[in-house]
């Protein structure tokens, strides 16, 4: 028979086992960022699997860093949306 490979899925799921330890002694804020961080993975794994041989860890840091800057992209159009809201009621 031939070898099962475990899905990049299944190893965002060990990874996050992995660190359990580390996220219990965390507040809730930061309990719920490193969430965040595994959720990022899991919503990029199409991606993930597209490494041929993944550091599964590295792939879940890039996701969620790809994540944060998308989220940084939205808060600067909603600042310069905002910014030129109020320079239109101020001229």
């Amino acid at each position: 028979m031939g070898r099962t490979v475990r899905t990049f899925r299944d190893a965002v799921d060990y990874e996050e086992k992995k660190w359990m330890g580390f996220r219990r002694t965390l507040g809730k804020k930061h309990r719920n960022n490193v969430d965040t961080i595994f959720d990022s993975a899991r919503k990029m794994a199409d991606a993930g699997t597209m490494i041929v041989t993944p550091r599964t860890m590295e792939v879940i840091l890039f996701s969620a860093i790809l994540e944060i800057l998308e989220r940084f992209e939205i808060i600067e159009e909603k600042i310069e949306s905002l910014e030129g809201r109020i320079k239109e009621r101020t001229e």
